[in-house]
């Protein structure tokens, strides 16, 4: 096989001896046509678990260093140029305290010590030019930077997540020695245009625009298979993740052994740490629960999962994880004409919209996912497949490999071409992002608004009689006519306290008819209406309509 003119070295936190960080096996084939590819990762204790491009190499350190030899390069990284140039920059921002201190220090042991083993590494002694490609952008990225002193044709780029600026979990952002990245980076990538500006605002000064990029993720094309013989109706669920705790699958085995009504067959793909924790737990609430199927298949390589998929018809794909910073897997999904429904955090509203899938919020009650799953099972599969197509199209036009995928590998063979000082070429807003804090907050004021306008329309009637007996009733239609504008708001808001009723798969509780008008708005059945006329439902749906439209504004009207 003949050499490619240049060298790359991927340094990942788990790629490939987990099942996370999946995004990088569609990515490694694309640039395995420009570099010669070399995985580094920094997960020690970890067995390799998938299976490497012809061509690629991988190593990793034996260990991150004993304590005496940490302990050194603590005290090298204490007395370095780094840690002062660190110092001032937070001292400016008034952020330097004990605790910074003492993680800037870590970020720099971390970084050093990474630097140093891939010194060690053959590739350095090529003289190819290097590009050196971290898939996240975390502590020791700095050390990786400091390769570029070598003073040969050495490039850095890297990729930046929601997750590297934030913590998922708290929301409290990372320091990550960013002010000395951003000096040191030839480019900087993100996902979406959403994620640079958030970036760009909150960890540069605004100088080099042209460092910071977007570069969105890409999945592969679906296999062409034969359609399986159609079955009974049963609805089919699958879930695809590592089995760990920001996953949450004991939140979703819960609601499912809470339902009532619904026929379906779950099956979870994936491992990890709390597998046979997880298998217990759904042995004992779902092993004799009637209606109810479920299998954990493991840990399945992107090949295997387009080929289960390909092979069975399966109606949603489920998520309702904590932390998603990178949603391939839900890209898969979509390709492969699978409904996508998921709680919207972190990179999720990067590549699904309640226009393409089904947003819900992010942290739902058990109540909430029993009563989704309950409607679910009683919906018509026909809906699913039209849903199916429109994520399946947004798949096509934003998210296929052969484009995205090649056209990062291909600049990122460019990369000394990067121009700093020149703004990149803003890319479209695919959606507008639904922020789950915000439109809390906008429906709970609405509510409050509706009920305050309702008891005063209560109030209006007792008002009246009174004024009727009154000695002075050529004063009184005055004032009354000045009201009756205001007067058609609150009969409008009136069905939003009291509806007319309940559908009869509409349970009483009121967190759970929320999630459910998020169905009515997705799979709208107004269409319907004229083939059943005269029947009491048509005259609930219009109060159950209005009730959406008011408590929740519709994603896709918000998109610019």
């Amino acid at each position: 096989m003949a050499r490619k003119p240049q060298n790359l070295i991927l340094v990942t936190e788990h790629y490939p001896c987990s099942n996370q960080e999946s995004f990088l096996e569609t990515e490694i084939p694309y640039l395995a046509r420009f570099f010669n590819v070399h995985v580094v990762t920094r997960a020690v204790d970890e067995r390799m678990s998938r299976i490497l491009p012809n061509g690629v190499t991988f190593s990793r350190p034996v260990t991150h260093g004993g304590k005496l030899y940490r302990g050194w390069i603590r005290f090298v990284c204490r007395m370095s140029r780094s840690y002062r140039l660190e110092r001032r920059a937070a001292q400016e921002e008034g952020r330097w305290n004990r605790v910074s201190a003492a993680h800037a220090l870590d970020a720099l042991v971390e970084s050093e010590l990474l630097r140093r083993y891939i010194l060690t590494l053959p590739v350095l002694q090529d003289e190819r030019p290097l590009v050196i490609y971290s898939a996240n952008f975390n502590d020791y990225l700095y050390g990786l930077c400091r390769i570029k002193e070598m003073g040969k044709d050495i490039h850095v780029a890297a990729r930046c997540h929601r997750a590297n600026m934030f913590d998922p979990q708290t929301g409290e952002r990372r320091e990550t020695l960013n002010a000395l990245v951003n000096e040191q980076i030839d480019a900087l990538y993100f996902t979406s245009e959403e994620r640079r500006s958030v970036y760009v605002h909150h960890f540069t000064d605004g100088s080099s625009p042209g460092k910071y990029r977007v570069a969105p993720l890409g999945v592969p094309e679906p296999l062409v298979l034969l359609d399986p013989p159609e079955e009974d109706y049963v609805l089919q669920i699958v879930t695809c993740s590592p089995v760990e705790a920001d996953k949450r699958l004991p939140l979703l085995i819960e609601a499912m052994s809470r339902m009532k009504v619904g026929v379906f067959e779950w099956v979870h793909i994936g491992d990890g740490s709390q597998r046979e924790a997880v298998e217990k737990l759904a042995a004992e609430k779902l092993g004799d629960k009637p209606g109810i199927k479920y299998q954990f298949l493991g840990f399945m390589s992107q090949e295997e999962r387009y080929q289960y998929y390909a092979e069975h018809r399966l109606d949603v794909f489920l998520s309702v994880s904590s932390s998603e910073s990178v949603p391939s897997l839900m890209l898969e999904a979509m390709a492969n004409r699978i409904f996508v429904c998921a709680t919207a955090v972190d990179g999720v509203t990067d590549v699904l919209s309640n226009e393409t899938g089904l947003l819900m919020p992010e942290n739902p009650t058990v109540e909430q996912l029993t009563a989704f799953l309950e409607m679910l099972c009683s919906m018509d599969k026909e809906k699913f497949a039209a849903r199916a197509k429109l994520g399946y199209d947004c798949w096509q036009q934003w998210f296929n490999a052969d484009e995205n995928c090649l056209a990062f590998a291909t600049e990122l063979s460019a990369v000394e071409d990067i121009q700093p000082d020149e703004p990149p070429k803003e890319q479209r807003r695919l959606f507008h992002s639904w922020k789950p804090e915000e439109q809390a907050a906008e429906v709970e004021a609405e509510m409050e608004a509706a009920e305050a306008e309702a008891a005063e329309e209560a109030e209006e009637p007792e008002e009246a009689e009174p004024a009727a007996e009154s000695s002075e009733p050529a004063e009184e239609p005055a004032p009354a006519d000045e009201p009756e504008e205001p007067e058609a708001e609150p009969a409008e808001a009136a069905p939003e306290e009291i509806p007319e009723g309940p559908r009869p798969d509409e349970p009483a509780d009121e967190a759970a008819r929320e999630l459910l008008s998020m169905i009515d708005e997705i799979v709208p059945e107004e269409p319907q209406q004229p083939d059943e006329p005269e029947t009491p439902e048509p005259a609930e749906e219009p109060a159950g309509t209005s009730e959406t439209a008011e408590e929740k504004p519709a994603a896709p009207s918000e998109k610019p």
